[in-house]
């Protein structure tokens, strides 16, 4: 692949004002060589408050071309596949980098990205998000990686899970043609995770940049065992969701439910012994709200976590 020389970067954005320019202000510390573009999709057609921060930011002077549009129709899915039409259709550019309006990024984020890109060629590059948290985080939250997401070495890894902080070659729009995110999951969340997935089975490669750092805002109402629960039980129903969608055996279907009770009776007995370690016990909670949300994405509806935003 030729150098890297265009690049946007992709924000969605529904309703969180202050997170976003606290995000395009990080942005605007950026230190790259490229020719580079912001492009915010406001999925909030009515109060329209993602424009509105990119019309501010544009008159108070930003060190970059910025632009916003309007996605209409409701769902994280539909805004991550306009970021990619008009990154990749309209602005020509070499690759996307998508961050979500709940993070910042240090000055050299984009440019570890691509460097890592560069250096293997990848399809899709990772890089490591640390957790920002508003209060100082309960000692229940220490190891749950719903807050401390894993980090990898350096290079090839096998698979993403999430686009808060990563960047797509145009190889994702000129080799794999036609792969987008799923609209089922706009609202419900696991888009990102299914998306991945389709894109592995069609031969993409993945890789993982440890110092391209994005820090995700971690308010007070994430900060609570409902929320981490019920953020379990999500990830949950959404992994069984993806398991069914791509084209699994019965056999395999069945085998994975068997799992699941045996994993809720190991979880359960794990709860009781770990009672008096705060965040050992949370883990065990954790995972097991998990696999009671596997169960729903076999048998039940999906929870539309998109209809409620936390953060400002």
């Amino acid at each position: 692949m030729e150098k890297i020389e265009r690049i946007v970067i992709g924000i969605p954005t529904f309703r969180r004002p202050w997170g976003l320019s606290r995000l395009l202000s990080s942005i605007g510390k950026l230190n790259v060589q490229f020719d580079l573009h912001i492009l915010v999709a406001d999925n909030d057609k009515d109060k329209k408050q993602g424009l509105s921060i990119v019309e501010q930011t544009k008159k108070n002077g930003y060190p970059f071309p910025i632009t916003g549009i309007i996605v209409s129709e409701r769902g994280i899915s539909q805004v991550r596949n306009a970021l990619m039409q008009n990154a990749f259709e309209m602005f020509g550019a070499d690759g996307l980098a998508m961050v979500d309006d709940d993070e910042t990024v240090e000055s050299n984020w984009l440019s570890e990205l691509v460097a890592m890109q560069e250096q293997g060629n990848y399809d899709v590059v990772g890089g490591h998000i640390l957790p920002d948290f508003e209060l100082h985080p309960p000692r229940w939250t220490c190891g749950l990686t719903i807050y401390w997401r894993k980090i990898h070495k350096a290079g090839t890894i096998s698979f993403l899970h999430r686009t808060g902080n990563v960047f797509l070659s145009r190889s994702i729009h000129e080799k794999f043609s036609g792969c987008v995110f799923d609209p089922l999951f706009g609202l419900t969340g696991g888009e990102d995770k299914e998306f991945f997935t389709r894109l592995k089975k069609k031969g993409a490669s993945f890789g993982f940049a440890p110092e391209a750092i994005s820090y995700e805002y971690i308010n007070s109402s994430r900060m609570t065992r409902r929320w981490a629960l019920r953020r379990a039980y999500q990830i949950g129903c959404s992994d069984a969701r993806i398991f069914r969608l791509h084209e699994v055996s019965k056999r395999d279907l069945i085998y994975e439910l068997i799992k699941i009770p045996g994993a809720i009776a190991v979880h359960l007995l794990f709860i009781l012994v770990t009672a008096s370690l705060p965040s050992r016990h949370m883990q065990g909670c954790v995972k097991l709200a998990r696999q009671f949300g596997k169960l729903n994405g076999v048998f039940g509806s999906p929870p539309q976590i998109y209809r409620v935003i936390h953060g400002k």
